[in-house]
């Protein structure tokens, strides 16, 4: 991407900012945490890409927070957002076994950090975690802490692979924070690929339940 792109696509960023943030303006939140999540360590915190609007917007009160983002368009767009709601951004994919987005992500992790992530992201497929997430929570002792939300009144972008989720001005709006999951060193990783994908799913089932 040629300079002048790059530019473009961070002011469409910038209005794309201002816009989240008039529409969160006018969100009734409402905000569920499980009582075991220790905000002021390392977390790990996984969610549906679908559902990437709560914890874009949620999580202001961890002051040490980093995420992944593609290196695409799209993810110039959504670097521009993240910046600004105070995360830290690291430039890659989680495809193809990306070894250097993981190290990042890993050293972050042990820095102090809490990490955002989007569990079936860039591309999908929807609703299914991959199993990275885990390694991460494995080699640096990090619980997972699932995230799930849902919106009274929103749009649903249905021609989009996550078939993300806008809320409408004035929604209700509900944030779930699970319990975190702990993986032990001598761990399957792939034992816990479910494990993690049912906690995510009760959490947003939990929200949707207390609209």
């Amino acid at each position: 991407m040629s300079k002048d792109n790059i530019k473009g696509y961070g002011r469409l960023g910038n209005r794309l900012y201002w816009l989240i943030k008039a529409i969160d303006s006018t969100i009734r939140w409402k905000k569920v945490i499980h009582e075991d999540v220790k905000p002021r360590e390392s977390n790990i915190y996984a969610f549906w890409h679908q559902k990437i609007f709560f914890p874009a917007v949620s999580l202001h009160y961890i002051e040490k927070k980093i995420t992944l983002v593609s290196p695409s368009r799209d993810g110039e767009l959504l670097e521009s957002v993240l910046k600004k709601y105070g995360y830290e951004v690291i430039r890659g994919s989680s495809r193809d076994g990306n070894i250097k987005s993981l190290v990042l992500m890993m050293k972050a992790l042990k820095n102090g950090y809490s990490l955002g992530f989007a569990v079936d992201g860039p591309r999908g497929p929807i609703f299914d975690v991959k199993p990275g997430i885990i390694y991460m929570a494995q080699k640096t002792g990090a619980p997972i802490v699932p995230v799930g939300g849902a919106f009274k009144w929103k749009y649903e972008f249905k021609k989009a692979w996550d078939k993300f989720h806008l809320p409408l001005p004035f929604t209700k709006a509900i944030l779930c924070i699970g319990k975190p999951i702990d993986v032990p060193k001598g761990a399957n990783p792939d034992d816990y690929v479910p494990i993690v994908n049912d906690a995510i799913n009760e959490a947003n089932d939990r929200a949707k339940a207390l609209l």
